[in-house]
């Protein structure tokens, strides 16, 4: 009878293993942590400070949080790339603890040394009898405090030791990196030919230092949720774009905006918290989520931005970015500029003489223009379009959605040239003049573009409208050429792709969920 027991406590053992190994193979392909370049506060720099309120404490950082292995003699350190000359007391120890009583021990200068994960050793740089010079990694460094006292030196690796640190107002777990920006979790090192920090954190907290940075917090709680969702599925889709740098993504708009615990609000907080854990997938994977500022009035297909076919960012009417974060804008643009950014671009066709719009997508953007010289003429397509013209004064375009003719939709603003009718409506800015093709008709039943023609009565009585416009399009906006200095009208910001920010908030605030606003701007895609 025992050996029956017996047998069934190990047959079911050997089953709770397998559906042990079965569940983390089954449910940890999305990670859990991440590490953020933090690029935007040093990339590749000789030397690094971080602080903390109190002594700062070394360790590793898995899914489990962080990993405390020693402590530090310090509040604040430098971190810097090391070629020194050190000799190696020739003992192993199995803790930093350990190192650090025996360097202590030896004196003249010795410091505790990390090896690998559980193992260390002692270094000098005084060579005494016997000792043998340490051999030096790829990726050295050498922890100072601020009097330049040398506190340890780390060989690091692929596991290397992180730095955690401690905020005494509001009781948390956070580290000082540069001056002033304080992050969760812990900070690595990294970098290529230089230093650069990285925090690593778990997922959810690092989208508290993203969703602000990408979205004002005062907006309505279901763009804000939509945004959650969108960044947490950009995370993990490009997770390891920075591999090579020994991270997984950047806090720049390369990757997206993260400002860490400095930025976090509170608002925006919940928002990452009610929709913990959920992505956009597209046939069962996590859909690269973009999203970009303000549409225009309608957002692009990916095939006409970076050359490839994406089945789930086509592009989609905004009729709800009613509040466009960027209004209607305009640049003075010179010949010189434009000769600045042919000469940026290694392009010899002379003198800019002006430049020709050859033909727009479907939502009316730019998609192939042509820049005039005196010797010949140099073509760009799709969105290389808007980066061409960085070398200017103002930089790269706000969008691709431009006119030289007037603004666009306005009367003689790129369209077929036919005066269209206007009116009066009455909005928070007072009293202003609209095309009809503008107004979005909102009713109980949802929000949809006003068609022509339409009637309304007014003190004066009824009037019949009629719109010379396609509704919702501006595909119609034709092939333009302008010569010499030139005025560039345009509406929107950013590459258009995907979620429109001004739209989401348009949507959240007519009524709309998260996750229909995310099923508006991604193509057939689920949240879950």
């Amino acid at each position: 009878m025992r050996g029956t027991r017996q047998y069934r406590c190990c047959k079911w053992l050997i089953m709770l293993l397998i559906f042990s190994c079965f569940y983390t193979l089954a449910f940890a392909a999305e990670p859990t942590t991440i590490k953020v370049g933090l690029e935007s506060i040093y990339k590749n720099v000789g030397e690094i400070t971080l602080s903390s309120d109190e002594n700062l404490e070394i360790g590793h950082f898995n899914d489990w949080g962080f990993d405390k292995i020693g402590e530090l003699a310090s509040k604040s350190v430098r971190v810097s790339k090391s070629n020194a000359m050190y000799y190696d007391l020739g003992t192993s120890y199995n803790s930093f603890d350990m190192a650090y009583d025996a360097a202590k021990q030896y004196g003249n200068g010795a410091v505790p040394a990390y090896i690998q994960q559980g193992v260390y050793r002692v270094y000098t740089l005084q060579n005494g009898t016997g000792l043998s010079p340490a051999v030096q990694g790829e990726k050295r460094i050498a922890i100072y405090d601020l009097s330049n006292n040398l506190l340890l030196v780390s060989e690091q690796n692929d596991n290397g030791l992180v730095f955690r640190g401690y905020d005494q107002v509001s009781g948390l777990s956070l580290t000082t990196v540069g001056n002033s920006k304080k992050y969760r979790g812990a900070i690595g090192i990294g970098g290529t030919t230089g230093l650069t920090p990285y925090n690593i954190v778990d997922i959810e907290s690092y989208l508290y230092g993203v969703v602000p940075g990408e979205m004002s917090p005062s907006w309505p709680k279901e763009a804000l949720k939509a945004q959650a969702v969108a960044a947490r599925s950009i995370a993990i889709y490009q997770y390891n774009r920075y591999k090579n740098s020994g991270y997984n993504v950047v806090d720049t708009t390369a990757t997206q905006v993260y400002g860490g615990y400095s930025k976090e609000d509170a608002r925006s907080n919940i928002a990452v918290d009610e929709t913990r854990g959920e992505v956009i997938k597209y046939n069962g994977k996590v859909a690269e989520a973009l999203y970009f500022s303000t549409s225009g009035g309608y957002t692009e297909d990916a095939k006409y931005v970076w050359g490839n076919e994406i089945p789930y960012l086509k592009s989609v009417a905004d009729i709800y970015e009613t509040e466009p974060s960027q209004p209607a804008w305009t640049r003075t643009m010179t010949l010189s500029e434009i000769d600045a950014c042919l000469k940026k671009q290694g392009v010899s066709i002379g003198a800019a003489q002006g430049i020709k719009i050859i033909n727009r997508t479907d939502s009316g953007r730019v998609q192939e223009l042509q820049v005039l010289g005196t010797t010949g003429s140099y073509t760009v397509n799709n969105e290389n379009i808007r980066t061409f013209f960085s070398a200017s004064n103002e930089g790269s375009l706000k969008s691709r959605l431009f006119s030289f003719k007037g603004a666009i939709g306005s009367v003689g603003g790129g369209s077929s040239g036919t005066t269209s009718s206007k009116v009066a409506v009455l909005s928070s800015q007072g009293v202003v003049e609209k095309e009809v093709q503008d107004l979005v008709a909102i009713s109980s039943t949802g929000s949809f573009i006003v068609s022509s023609p339409i009637t309304v009565q007014s003190v004066s009585g009824q009037s019949v409208l009629t719109s010379s416009v396609q509704s919702g399009s501006n595909s119609n906006l034709g092939s333009e050429t302008v010569y010499g200095d030139m005025i560039i009208y345009g509406v929107g910001y950013g590459h258009g792709v995907g979620m429109s920010q001004s739209g989401a908030k348009g949507m959240a605030k007519a009524g709309f969920s998260y996750q229909e606003i995310l099923k508006y701007y991604y193509s057939d895609v689920t949240v879950e």
